[in-house]
């Protein structure tokens, strides 16, 4: 279909310019109808549809921006090029103001017509753009307002499923908890008849009165697991968190089921990793988890069969396994072993015995909500092997779920919630002196002290804290009682005896405190206090000057130091010495002996003779086997010294000691 022309109503009132203009335009292609007067355009677009109007600005009758204002009204949203002659270009800007498209200025030698044809088609370009992304914002205003319209519907139907929801749970909770009575009460008469204390029963009696009980335990254990998958999937199920070993959990759970396991000659093995470390888990719930894999394994599992569980740890998880040879599930069965009310069919045989096929769904809720996965594989008349993971215990995780679980508790009681901070100042030296394990093991020493000496009630908590560097007491008590517990504990460590690389020796610590409500409302709040109070207290980087007159000596000592965690100031002599200690303060001071212009001797007399130094401690560094005790005025008993060539341990070992006895006999 051919396509028609573009057509173009000009008003232009020079006869000459309209006459060259509509030769141009109608050269192109393009429709032209001329118009000399506004009043005659306005008539004409009264009957006529125009592509494109040129208008020019002088007018004989009107201005053409009242031309431009009325074609507005006429035709809203017509596509209008504005023609100005020279000066006009401030009421062609005008123009635009009022709708006008683009304006296109005269040249004396008409030679802008050859640009208006271009000018003409983009204009119509940018009309057709902007129509098209009109219609296109329409739209997205259209299904915006159907999709709120769908969102509100889909909100009142969710609603609608959550209230549904609701009543299914309040019914299951009601119609379990009114079955139990009855069952207690079924099961309780049934004991009694057993044991006769009714009156006599035959045999036969007796079997059915072991039926009657059999299936009163499984109903209970149904209405059990009912409850529970109905809290989880209401989200009314809390974990009670806490510290555990997984070893104890196994043992525990073994030592239960173990009469199940004998009563059919089966095999029941345990395999633990020889050091295992702790979780941060509900102790009952991985209990409940670890007793359905397990008595599962033995019920599918044929008389003389094998259960065999394990324990170890993987990079981030401990990992616990149910292995077992008994009927094995299907290929196709096993996507939906963790689905509510699945009822696998094992085989034939005694393993074959049907569940509620509620336990594997609860226990795959209860290892998620642990932040855990669930898995099995199995093949049919080999074996299952059911797994899952838990993720190892973060130190800064389990302090914050009992900082928050403590203020929790506060709130509902009205009362206070404190935590007081122990730690060791400068333990980033004493890990590098000893090394990560041995420190770790004092500060298992110092948690164990804490937990033996602190007074413990109900909501007390010892715990660890920033990857367990930090020891914090978790206690129901107020500010005032807070800073007692805090004051204790020092008082208790500087008497204790610590065993740190072989090496019995006495720690200080700091210790800092902050109380809910009195100081905080929220567990950031009292943390961001505690540490703040906490970089208060804690000691300083140790500041060692080391004074030799060899500048290698100096070099690695200062490297080697500062390795560890030391902040070093360093001296060739006794003179620049005692003029950087006038205006640096040092904990340590690690002296040559040999030195020239003022010797070791006649610097340690003059460092002690005045009162600003006189109490730092100093370790003499010499090369002589003959310390010269009479000379340094001290007795041999309170003498520091290491000799040349000496070890590096040796040296950061006897700085250690030196430190830790200046600061426990300090006040």
């Amino acid at each position: 279909m051919e396509k028609a022309p573009i057509s173009v109503l000009l008003v232009e009132d020079n006869e000459g310019h309209a006459v060259l203009t509509k030769g141009a335009l109608e050269q192109e292609g393009f429709k032209v109808d001329v118009c000399r007067t506004g009043r005659e355009g306005l008539d004409r677009v009264f009957h006529q549809d125009y592509h494109v109007h040129l208008i020019d600005v002088r007018l004989p009758d009107m201005q053409g921006i009242e031309v431009l204002r009325r074609l507005n009204t006429i035709k809203p949203g017509s596509v209008s090029i504005v023609v100005s002659g020279h000066g006009d270009e401030a009421a062609a800007v005008e123009a635009m103001k009022l709708g006008a498209y683009d304006y296109l200025v005269k040249s004396p030698q008409m030679s802008h017509l050859a640009a208006l044809p271009l000018i003409i088609r983009e204009v119509l370009e940018r009309r057709h753009l902007k129509d098209e992304r009109e219609q296109l914002q329409t739209e997205l205003w259209e299904h915006a307002r159907l999709l709120e319209e769908r969102n509100a519907e889909l909100r009142r139907a969710n609603e609608e499923l959550k209230q549904l929801d609701q009543l299914k749970s309040d019914f299951v909770s009601m119609v379990s908890h009114e079955l139990r009575t009855p069952l207690a009460t079924i099961k309780e008469f049934a004991e009694i008849m057993v044991d006769e204390i009714a009156g006599p029963v035959t045999k036969e009696q007796r079997d059915y009165l072991g039926v009657v009980k059999a299936n009163v335990d499984r109903l209970s254990r149904f209405i059990n697991d009912l409850l529970d998958m109905t809290k989880i999937e209401a989200g009314r199920l809390l974990l009670n968190k806490v510290l555990v070993e997984p070893q104890a959990i196994v043992e525990h759970v073994l030592q239960s089921l173990r009469p199940l396991a004998e009563a059919k000659a089966m095999t029941l093995e345990v395999s633990l990793s020889p050091v295992l470390p702790r979780i941060f888990a509900d102790e009952d719930k991985i209990t409940q988890v670890l007793v359905n894999l397990i008595s599962n394994a033995i019920k599918f599992t044929n008389k003389g069969g094998q259960v065999q569980v394990r324990v170890f740890e993987q990079s981030t998880e401990v990992e616990f396994s149910v292995a077992d040879t008994g009927v094995g599930v299907a290929p196709q069965d096993l996507p939906r072993l963790f689905e509510k009310f699945q009822q696998i069919d094992g085989g034939p045989g005694e393993g074959g015995a049907k569940g509620t096929g509620l336990g594997l769904a609860i226990s795959k809720r209860l290892v998620e909500l642990h932040g855990g996965h669930i898995r099995a594989t199995s093949e049919l008349g080999k074996g299952s092997v059911f797994s899952f993971t838990l993720p190892k215990h973060d130190p800064d995780e389990v302090f914050r779920e009992c900082l928050r679980r403590g203020i929790e508790q506060a709130k509902r009681k009205q009362g206070c919630f404190s935590i007081s901070v122990i730690a060791i100042p400068n333990f980033q030296q004493l890990k590098a002196l000893y090394g990560p394990e041995e420190t770790n093991r004092l500060l298992k020493q110092l948690e164990l002290m804490i937990k033996q000496t602190v007074r413990r009630r109900q909501g007390d908590i010892v715990i660890r804290w920033q990857q367990g560097e930090m020891v914090v007491i978790l206690a129901e008590v107020d500010q005032a009682g807070s800073k007692v517990i805090a004051e204790r504990i020092k008082r208790l460590t500087t008497r204790h005896a610590f065993v740190v690389g072989g090496q019995t020796l006495t720690i200080p610590v700091v210790t800092t405190t902050a109380t809910y409500p009195d100081e905080a409302l929220t567990e950031d709040e009292l943390i961001q206090i505690t540490e703040a109070r906490l970089r208060q207290v804690e000691c300083r980087k140790t500041r060692v000057l080391v004074i030799d007159d060899e500048r290698k000596v100096r070099e690695l000592l200062r490297e080697a130091l500062e390795h560890r965690g030391y902040e070093v100031l360093t001296a060739a002599g006794g003179p620049e010495a005692l003029e950087q200690l006038k205006h640096e303060p040092v904990d340590l001071i690690l002296l040559d002996l040999m030195m020239p212009v003022m010797d070791g001797y006649e610097f340690y007399h003059v460092l002690k003779e005045d009162p600003r130094t006189k109490d730092v401690p100093v370790i003499i560094v010499t090369a002589k086997g003959d310390r010269k005790d009479r000379r340094l005025g001290l007795e041999p008993a309170t003498y520091n010294y290491v000799v040349k060539p000496f070890q590096l341990e040796d040296l950061l070992s006897k700085m250690h000691d030196v430190l830790f006895q200046h600061r426990v006999a300090s006040p």
